[in-house]
């Protein structure tokens, strides 16, 4: 049957692309281009409603097994169901946006790093910025916080007993302690008491022993990075509807490049197959090489035109994006302690250039360099026409990458919805 399905999903997106290959033929370059991405968007807002869709049945359905045992109140935010948001474009942002800013905002707030220093902090222009950044996204997103008044009324042992019948008591004590360690963390008491760090005597005349060592003795958390351990399966009624609707889990072992480059790994469980278009990471790749290639020569210009007004040493990191965020925190935390450093800069591949002289030496004349680079850049934007092309390039890289994967996502899409056809039949048992 997943045969008939792929072959179906394939034949439906042949058919598709001979007309869009049609309209080509017939001296339609343009629209047949804008064609391809108005149905690869589509493709995506059909994804996201199918997934939302099935996320609702897995919670129905985990959520009649709690009932049968007893637990009528749930935890609202593991249950939380959502609506997809309907995507305009293949992609919602574009590289260039981070360093090439309007010019009347760069005018007025320049990149605005120099509200996020220590001085910005108290700079009553900070306030405007801040208000000015709310009212341009605020109508994004439709997410609302659960209201989770009837869970906050049960007690601690009840809390307890739903994540168990949740997930299991394996799963539970993994993510949480045993009862009395959730009990404890949900009164407050034990080492999650506001005393569990012995204050010293006033009236001591020892020295105070502060080192690491010490404290732990006192009594506080020893919070150690792998002291959580590995994922364990799930179970409980999470595993009867992983089971139902899916199989057995799957132990998936990721690795990843740790400190001084030595391989490290991680695990987690996972069930439900996921979407093509957001599991492949070489697809990602694949869309900024193919950007960087296309916008290779403007690159150039416009690190031509950024040196000619006299900011040298600009160059483009891996995101195809002119590091200014990291450059602006070297700049507003250069006398930082180290650790403020650390926590801002982090730890980052990004090349920035030495600090100017002409930046000057106090807050007030770091700001108006921050606003008249970004003037200056903006004015390089627009004589170079970077951003227009900028915003077609990503786009067609896009395009490109997505149709590779066309024929996968529509198989995808039918799979799911037999999950979701599935899930109906046992909520109907």
């Amino acid at each position: 049957m997943p045969g008939t399905r792929g072959a179906a999903a394939a034949a439906a997106a042949a058919a598709v692309l001979a007309l869009t290959a049609g309209c080509g033929m017939l001296g339609l370059g343009e629209d047949a281009e804008e064609s391809d991405a108005d149905r690869l968007v589509e493709m995506l807002n059909e994804s996201n409603r199918v997934d939302a869709e099935l996320s609702a049945a897995e919670f129905r359905i985990v959520e009649q097994c709690l009932e049968a045992e007893g637990y009528t109140v749930h935890e609202p935010w593991m249950m939380q169901s959502y609506e997809p948001e309907e995507q305009e474009s293949l992609t919602d942002y574009y590289p260039h946006e981070t360093f090439l800013i309007d010019p009347e905002e760069a005018a007025e707030y320049g990149f605005g790093q120099w509200a996020n220093s220590p001085d910005g902090w108290e700079d009553p222009a900070a306030e405007d910025y801040y208000a000015a950044e709310e009212e341009e996204y605020e109508d994004e997103g439709t997410w609302e916080e659960p209201d989770s008044t009837e869970w906050d009324a049960l007690s601690p042992e009840d809390q307890y007993g739903w994540y168990v019948a949740y997930q299991g008591q394996e799963y539970a004590e993994w993510q949480y302690g045993t009862a009395q360690d959730y009990a404890d963390m949900m009164n407050g008491e034990g080492e999650w008491a506001e005393d569990a760090v012995e204050e010293p005597s006033s009236d001591s005349t020892e020295e105070e022993d502060t080192s690491d060592e010490a404290v732990e003795e006192e009594g506080s958390i020893d919070f150690e990075e792998d002291d959580m351990g590995p994922e364990p399966k799930p179970g409980g009624c999470q595993l009867e509807m992983i089971e139902a609707l899916y199989g057995e889990p799957e132990l998936v072992e990721e690795t990843y490049e740790g400190e001084g480059g030595a391989e490290e790994s991680y695990t987690y469980w996972t069930y439900r197959p996921e979407n093509p278009a957001w599991a492949d990471e070489a697809m990602w790749e694949d869309i900024e090489a193919d950007y960087a290639a296309k916008m290779a020569d403007l690159q150039d210009e416009l690190v031509e035109c950024i040196t000619g007004k006299g900011y040298e040493g600009w160059e483009f990191d891996q995101y195809n994006s002119l590091p200014v965020y990291e450059f602006f925190n070297t700049l507003y935390y250069q006398n930082a302690s180290e650790e403020e450093q650390d926590m801002m800069l982090g730890d980052t591949e990004a090349v920035v250039p030495p600090l100017p002289d002409e930046a000057g030496d106090s807050y007030e004349e770091w700001k108006a360099y921050e606003i008249q680079t970004a003037v200056d850049f903006a004015a390089c934007g627009e004589e170079s026409g970077y951003a227009d092309a900028s915003e077609k390039a990503y786009e067609d890289a896009h395009v490109t990458a997505y149709a590779a994967i066309e024929q996968d996502v529509y198989a995808w899409q039918e799979d799911m919805r037999d999950a979701i056809s599935k899930a109906q039949e046992l909520l109907d048992a």
